[in-house]
């Protein structure tokens, strides 16, 4: 993190020097009417994101395990504060994830309940009820890993520090805060081995699922989220704008971005993490979102 903030400081120090050098091109009516389209007071535009993110972990227990490819889009508004500083903000799109794996060995393990319609059994206290384990269709796992798919609303606050422009384009470093607020949270789980019941008038059977049912798609952890829909991170940047003609240019930046708020509830209402000996508690959770954002737009 000091690396990262050291680095834009550095760059953000070269972009104003770089403002601060005179221009040696001799002004003229022609010039000072394309730099004033290309720095209005008001602009608008749209962006495309892709993205790579991954999910940092608080714990041992859960941990990140890899990166997924995924996408944004949205619109922007830009407010010229002075020559050299914008206000950039918008709202957008951003589809997410990331890979979690789970402790598993003779000491440590993480178990779910899955019903047949392919939801999690909400424990009591950190602990399964035998009717809940026993339940006719439902199935008890060991996880071994788990891939997380959300989407969130983005609305980015962002600080934009301009250079002067030279050969049709400018250049800049951005800083500032990203509020998100969730609106879809699933779950792609895989599991170590899984042992199912069924029920049959006064008799009930148990028995080991095949290697076919040890991954289960496009399940809704939503309701093990944190209880506020919320996400606030922290956004920084370096891109550059290049003028198309009058005030409309094309945008890039790489921004990397880290949330400070977790994704899930700390202590999990649907994962049980069981102790030698024999300790059943509520499975810890702590994660939290990494992206390389890679923004391609287009200002009018």
């Amino acid at each position: 993190m000091k690396k990262i903030l050291f680095t834009f400081i550095s760059v953000s120090i070269l972009c104003a020097s770089l403002n601060a050098q005179t221009n040696t091109t001799t002004p003229t009516p022609e010039v000072d009417r394309k730099e004033a389209e290309f720095d209005k007071k008001f602009r608008f535009g749209i962006r495309a994101t892709p993205q790579p993110t991954w999910y940092k972990s608080d714990n041992n227990n859960s941990k990140g395990a890899g990166a997924t490819f995924g996408f944004g889009f949205g619109l922007i508004m830009e407010f010229r504060l002075s020559k050299i500083i914008h206000f950039s903000t918008g709202i957008g799109g951003d589809f997410e994830g990331g890979y979690i794996s789970y402790r598993n060995d003779n000491d440590f393990n993480v178990n779910g309940i899955l019903t047949s319609e392919g939801e999690y059994v909400e424990s009591k206290d950190g602990k399964f009820t035998p009717e809940q384990q026993l339940a006719n269709g439902n199935t008890q796992y060991i996880l071994k890993e788990r891939r997380v798919k959300t989407t969130f609303v983005t609305i980015p606050l962002i600080l934009k520090m301009m250079t002067d422009e030279y050969s049709g384009a400018r250049y800049f470093a951005n800083a500032g805060l990203e509020l998100g607020i969730r609106a879809k949270t699933q779950a792609k789980d895989s599991y170590v081995s899984g042992i199912r019941s069924t029920v049959s008038g006064t008799n009930t059977t148990t028995a080991f699922v095949g290697e076919d049912e040890l991954t289960k798609s496009d399940i809704n952890i939503g309701k093990d989220a944190s209880l506020a829909p919320l996400r606030l991170g922290m956004n920084l940047g370096l891109g550059m704008e290049y003028r198309l003609g009058g005030s409309t240019s094309l945008l890039f930046s790489a921004n990397y971005f880290q949330s400070f708020t977790n994704l899930m509830r700390k202590d999990s209402k649907y994962l049980v993490k069981a102790t030698v000996p024999n300790v059943l508690d509520p499975l810890n959770q702590g994660l939290f979102m990494r992206a390389v954002r890679i923004n391609i737009g287009l200002l009018f």
